[in-house]
């Protein structure tokens, strides 16, 4: 690996954002219109803009998964992109399984998307409203042969939860994880003057910088140590988009999804465990260590009794011990 975290060059050869764009631009042109209404009612292009939700889908398209797994909904933007692909995969099936613990998607967006869509849209979709660290994905991912992971909950439970619980159970299967909230340094704005020091929190006015990486999240760090503990690459969607991409396809790009679905920067990145043939070192997921804690206190200990007859014995022991050494001492002398 080189001294960066975002590895690029001969380690995208798997997969790659840019050639999905490029191989995926009539499809998300022909949804355009739609797209650009999902996310008007959403209401929330700060949050994801639609030129990331076009990037998105592109990338998922290219990959064909047979399921969709998005970790942290929110407000249902890449809910509704991930269930733009399902359907655009027809007739290849694709379950979008969408756990998030808000309940903005089915209190406030749902409505006004059910006024956009045929009901048959949300066919692909499952949106749960449930707590990500408690849900059984062994028995979930068993089934699906190719997975593509949208992680953007937050926090180092929720890392500890992926690294250490999902990513087991997909490293032999085709697969990529995507994650949002993280930019690349080499293709933003250098910050001017001095910073205030992040603390973690997901605290978007403060930032952390490891490796070429630019973020407010906890899984910038997790990952980066997941990542350096594996030798795998973290790719940079940004960096695929502007060096991959030649100018006759940029301008094509431009000129026929419009400044609404097509930009060169995505602010996230994705990994691929395909990339690595192993062994892989994952976190220990909470769960066992709880279950090693609870063995080690489950040892069988002496009854009480027990214990004080050997304290009462042991001097009496020790000194028969004593008296058969030395007679075993005269018994050697004497012969």
């Amino acid at each position: 690996m080189t001294g960066s975290n975002v590895i690029d060059a001969e380690m995208s050869r798997l997969y790659s954002p840019a050639k999905a764009y490029w191989n995926q631009r009539e499809k998300i042109a022909l949804s355009r219109d739609r797209l650009l209404k999902l996310s008007e009612a959403v209401g929330r292009p700060s949050d994801l803009s639609p030129s990331q939700w076009a990037q998105l889908m592109v990338f998922a398209l290219e990959f064909k998964p047979d399921i969709i797994l998005e970790l942290g909904r929110g407000y249902g933007n890449s809910t509704c992109a991930f269930t733009e692909v399902a359907n655009l995969l027809k007739p290849q099936p694709c379950r979008v399984l969408s756990l998030c613990i808000s309940d903005s998607w089915h209190a406030r967006i749902l409505p006004n998307v059910q006024r956009i869509v045929e009901k048959s849209w949300f066919d692909p979709l499952e949106a749960l409203q449930t707590d990500i660290l408690t849900h059984d994905f062994k028995s979930v991912l068993a089934n699906y042969r190719r997975i593509f992971v949208f992680w953007d909950a937050h926090g180092y439970d929720v890392a500890e939860c992926v690294l250490g619980t999902i990513l087991p159970e997909i490293a032999d299967k085709p697969n990529l994880v995507v994650m949002h909230d993280m930019s690349d340094i080499r293709y933003i704005a250098e910050p001017a003057g001095n910073y205030s020091l992040w603390k973690g929190n997901n605290d978007g006015s403060k930032r952390l910088r490891i490796g070429n990486i630019d973020s407010a999240v906890e899984q910038a760090v997790s990952v980066t140590d997941f990542a350096r503990r594996n030798k795998l690459a973290l790719h940079s969607a940004d960096h695929s988009f502007h060096t991959e991409l030649t100018d006759s396809q940029k301008a094509e790009l431009k000129q026929l999804l419009g400044d609404e679905l097509f930009s060169l920067n995505g602010h996230w990145l994705w990994f691929s465990l395909n990339e690595i043939t192993g062994p892989f070192h994952f976190p220990v997921p909470p769960e066992q260590l709880k279950q090693e804690a609870r063995l080690k206190q489950e040892v069988p200990r002496l009854p009480a009794w027990r214990k004080t007859a050997g304290a009462i014995l042991k001097p009496f022991v020790l000194r028969a011990l004593n008296y058969s050494k030395a007679l075993a001492r005269w018994f050697n002398i004497t012969n």
